[in-house]
């Protein structure tokens, strides 16, 4: 999607600015509570994404937010740039693709692994063990419960996914009996 090749574009020029790990992390961190604050307060979303609003409020009312967060003037210059080239709307993708990017530096993948209920933390530590295995990388394990997926288990790691669903499964059979109609 034009989003995400948009998200990745800013997230990789965010990245490239920032001197070390730290400020990365710091930059990463306090765009993350912005974009928090803009994805639950109504308010401030609809403020900021309406065209009506001059880019001077929008302007004021972002780095005043990130002034009251202790932001760096990266993070202020980075905000400003968004207003002004009217990506602001993307910023929440941007901070997940510079996160991405962070975890990729430090030689780390993240992987999402989906069950119907959670994983004892024996079978979590040898997913992820597996999981380091095949992609040579350390492994930041996300766990989330799903009840529609009938059974089984969804893992995804950056684009691959590796679906063993009971649900997916079904959907095979009734393709598959549809299709010999």
């Amino acid at each position: 999607m034009i989003k995400d090749i948009i998200a990745r574009r800013y997230a990789k020029a965010l990245f490239s600015i920032t001197k070390n790990d730290k400020e990365r992390e710091a930059v990463k961190n306090e765009l993350e509570m912005l974009s928090n604050l803009i994805e639950t307060n109504r308010e401030i979303k609809n403020f900021l994404f309406n065209p009506i609003f001059g880019k001077e409020g929008k302007e004021k009312i972002l780095t005043g937010a990130l002034q009251k967060l202790g932001g760096t003037d990266i993070a202020k210059n980075f905000i400003r740039l968004l207003l002004k080239k009217d990506r602001i709307k993307y910023l929440k993708e941007i901070v997940e693709s510079l996160s991405m990017l962070i975890i990729e530096k430090q030689n780390k993948k993240r992987a999402m692994i989906t069950t119907i209920a959670s994983l004892p933390d024996a079978s979590l530590s040898k997913i992820k063990s597996r999981l380091s295995d095949i992609t040579k990388k350390d492994i930041e394990l996300e766990e989330k419960v799903d009840a529609s997926i009938i059974g089984g288990v969804i893992i995804q790691v950056g684009s691959l996914v590796y679906n063993g669903s009971i649900k997916t499964q079904l959907e095979n059979v009734k393709n598959r009996l549809l299709l010999k109609r």
